[in-house]
């Protein structure tokens, strides 16, 4: 049941005009690299809000977060919105997406949009890079909000896929079937579409959405469409020999951070690991949501990332 005591209460917006944003590109290693942001007569100052998707999103899956803050008055500032190489309309002319290198391009974009320094704000596979990110020493990044973006139960099954079928079996299961869809190629597409054209999407949507029956349709084809596995299997390399106890113990900045506590692909276990490696975060369990609390309870989800208050 769509709507239920506020679940899902925003469609995404498709055209960055109705938040008041406008569209950009910039060439980058990777191609052309496709974004929104805050148009350059309304620019409020030299810092800027960096919005990263994850897998199977684009810049899109942010906008009921956006509508949200609207809706109470809260004042985000500037703001970019990314698709990420190879995901929505952006590029990836290259054979990998090495987070190192994608890291360095979001950082470069922000520059030329110019500004000085950045709040990164990830979700899911954007938190993992945003992490990797923050755990670099780049001083321009004066905080880090994570959405399902502690990934630490997704770098074990990449490390030890079969292993993980035993132990972390929901997070090992979402792996595997990527890895077949990117196997698949073309045919694998099509029968995702071909399931959702048929009211399939939430069965395999469970664990995933605290209510898979309860989401917009807007979401749902933003998902088909945004499906890329290749890209996801691409992005799973940077998990091979990644130590994030090592990385993300450096990061110095405050740590916002939201989880689902239905979430079966990011889990609680990754908000209390990530709590103990990193003295700067503040990690908090938002109900009635899974893998996506910012678009199944954006309101909850603005409070945790920025500390607003719930009247």
């Amino acid at each position: 049941m769509k709507n239920r005591d506020g679940y899902f209460p925003f469609e995404l917006e498709l055209e960055p005009e109705c938040l008041g944003l406008v569209r950009g590109a910039a060439s980058t290693t990777f191609g052309e690299l496709h974004y929104v942001r805050t148009a350059e007569e309304a620019r409020s100052g030299t810092q800027v809000t960096l919005f990263v998707h994850g897998v199977a999103n684009d810049w899109s899956t942010w906008t009921p977060l956006l509508r949200q803050a609207e809706k109470d008055g809260v004042d985000l500032g500037d703001v970019i919105l990314v698709d990420l190489p190879g995901f929505g309309e952006s590029q990836n002319r290259k054979s990998d997406l090495e987070s190192g290198e994608v890291g360095r391009v979001l950082m470069e974009l922000v520059a030329d949009c110019g500004y000085h320094s950045c709040r990164l704000v990830g979700h899911s596979m954007g938190g993992f890079l945003v992490l990797d990110m923050a755990g670099r020493g780049d001083d321009r990044i004066r905080s880090v909000h994570l959405v399902a973006g502690a990934y630490f139960s997704v770098i074990e099954t990449v490390q030890n896929p079969l292993r993980s079928l035993v132990l972390l079996k929901k997070v090992a299961i979402a792996y595997w079937m990527q890895s077949v869809l990117a196997a698949l190629g073309r045919p694998g597409l099509r029968m995702v579409k071909v399931g959702s054209a048929i009211g399939l999407l939430p069965l395999a949507l469970n664990g995933f959405l605290a209510h898979p029956w309860g989401i917009g349709k807007s979401f749902r084809k933003s998902l088909v469409k945004g499906m890329r596995p290749d890209q996801f299997v691409l992005a799973a390399q940077n998990g091979l020999d990644y130590d994030p106890d090592q990385h993300w113990s450096e990061i110095s900045c405050p740590i916002h951070a939201a989880f689902g506590v239905e979430d079966k692909l990011v889990p609680p276990r990754d908000m209390v690991r990530l709590a103990a490696i990193c003295e700067s975060a503040k990690t908090v369990l938002v109900g009635d949501s899974a893998h996506f609390p910012h678009v199944e309870r954006p309101r909850e989800t603005l409070a945790v990332l920025f500390e607003t208050a719930l009247s």
